[in-house]
């Protein structure tokens, strides 16, 4: 699917937003037990990371997420919107790789929801960084499952060229359980709450990401500081 170029008709906000809308429904309702909301991020509502530039222009950097709780995981559907694609950092099938400096999407979860200011100063054992870059490489080694990309999580990303030459990519992935430090799966019956973030990097000229645009978070490691992530709670059947 990474390679895959296909052209849509209409402007890029009704792509996106379409897109994005769709990428959330039609699942198969045996193993989708509750789903969060649609969340729009842009640089008017997002938080960006203060180690790289800021865009005031949505169509450079911009994204739409939803999280779905399965019995067998977590599933993070989301479209950004971007005007150049970059992915010379990172190789296709690797799962070791600057990912931050590609084009990409940062999941992060606080799965004890201790909003810790560091989560890496006890090591990381519930939830961690996972990345899924738009070539398809991927990098999870801030993580509580190092490099378990295919195994523990997994991703796909498909490329739309829209009318205008900009791009939708769309990104699908699956966290299992055990992403979030559970040993086994929690009981479908209750509600489930975590700490959760989710970013998007914007290369647009090679070397380093240009942008690093984030739902929630401390401009300052936003990446780390656990106390300004979001706050999940994916309800039970």
């Amino acid at each position: 699917m990474g390679g895959d170029v296909m052209r849509t008709v209409g402007t890029a906000a009704f792509a996106l937003a379409a897109l994005a809308i769709s990428g959330c429904v039609g699942l198969d309702g045996s193993t989708v037990v509750s789903v969060t909301e649609m969340h729009s991020v842009t640089p008017a509502n997002g938080v960006w990371d203060s180690e790289y530039g800021k865009t005031s222009d949505p169509a450079d950097c911009s994204f739409r997420f939803c999280v779905l709780r399965r019995v067998d995981g977590i599933q993070v559907k989301a479209s950004v919107l971007d005007d150049k694609i970059v992915t010379d950092d990172c190789k296709i099938g690797s799962v070791s790789c600057p990912s931050w400096d590609d084009d990409n999407i940062e999941c992060f979860f606080d799965g004890d929801n201790d909003k810790a200011k560091d989560s890496r100063s006890g090591g990381v054992y519930y939830g961690g960084e996972y990345t899924l870059v738009a070539n398809g490489a991927a990098q999870s080694d801030n993580s509580s499952q190092p490099r378990g990309f295919g195994k523990s999580w997994t991703g796909v990303v498909a490329r739309r060229e829209l009318s205008d030459g900009r791009f939708l990519l769309e990104y699908d992935l699956w966290f299992s359980w055990k992403c979030l430090g559970y040993v086994n799966p929690p009981d479908p019956h209750k509600d489930v709450t975590f700490g959760f973030n989710i970013c998007v990097h914007d290369d647009d000229d090679g070397g380093r990401a240009d942008h690093a645009l984030y739902w929630k978070g401390n401009p300052v490691l936003p990446y780390r500081d656990e106390s300004a992530f979001g706050t999940l709670t994916l309800k039970g059947l």
